[in-house]
């Protein structure tokens, strides 16, 4: 019978001790740089006390990290020609994690540092600091950042048209005939593209009157009048013209 009771006591002892190893891995190392090898500047208890930042400026957001705020105590270096007369570090001043000129930045000083000097050098001073830095955390919720293959084709947004008058609007490009797969996919035969072969709009002339031929403003550069349409089953637009005029 002590057998029989044992096992599921042991059961039990492994699955707290399985429990205590896993809310030990919960603690979530801060970093001074989104690279798995920078410094270490402190640890969160968990994930869920992150206080999110935005990615500073100028920096491309990197795939499975997330920029925090972080508030803590750091040991840290400063220049020693950065210290005041009143033996605080003068605002603008790094705060550098270790005594090295090219050493990596925590943070840059303000008046509302609260820094102590722990111990001063002829070239850098160590500073008791304490304050809010910017640091970054593993998160593998965030989905990475999708990249095209060389060869994806690019997605053509069409220009936005320019305003003419109430009753119409303009648009100017060369009038092209569309490929056979573009007009069975749009209904239309003929587009409006760019200098760079981007399709502008696809063009409906049925309203246009019979003065000139149609023909004759193919592969022309123009400036189309009309009414503008989405197409519900391309992302792009239709132009429903009144009036053609070759540029000159």
């Amino acid at each position: 019978m002590k057998a029989v009771i044992i096992l599921p006591i042991l059961v039990l002892l492994a699955t707290l001790a399985g429990g205590v190893s896993t809310f030990a891995q919960e603690s979530i190392n801060v970093r001074i740089r989104p690279d798995p090898n920078s410094t270490q500047i402190g640890k969160l208890p968990s994930l869920s006390l992150a206080v999110n930042a935005e990615w500073p400026k100028n920096t491309e957001p990197a795939s499975g990290w997330r920029p925090i705020y972080y508030r803590g105590e750091f040991l840290v270096y400063l220049d020693s020609q950065d210290i005041g007369k009143n033996f605080l570090p003068l605002p603008g001043s790094r705060y550098l994690l270790s005594p090295r000129s090219d050493a990596d930045i925590l943070a840059i000083a303000t008046d509302l540092d609260k820094a102590e000097i722990v111990s001063i050098d002829p070239r850098f001073c160590h500073i008791n600091l304490e304050t809010i830095v910017l640091g970054y955390i593993r998160d593998y919720s965030v989905p990475p950042t999708p990249k095209l293959k060389p060869n994806a084709a690019r997605t053509v947004v069409p220009k936005q048209p320019k305003i003419v008058s109430d009753s119409g609007q303009s648009l100017e490009g060369i009038l092209v005939s569309a490929s056979y797969l573009e007009s069975t996919r749009s209904g239309y035969k003929f587009k409006l593209i760019n200098s760079d072969n981007e399709t502008i709009a696809y063009v409906d002339h049925s309203k246009l009157p019979d003065a000139e031929p149609f023909t004759n403003f193919v592969n022309t550069r123009l400036t189309a009048w009309g009414t503008i349409d989405d197409l519900e089953n391309i992302d792009s637009i239709v132009l429903r013209a009144k009036m053609l005029k070759k540029k000159n």
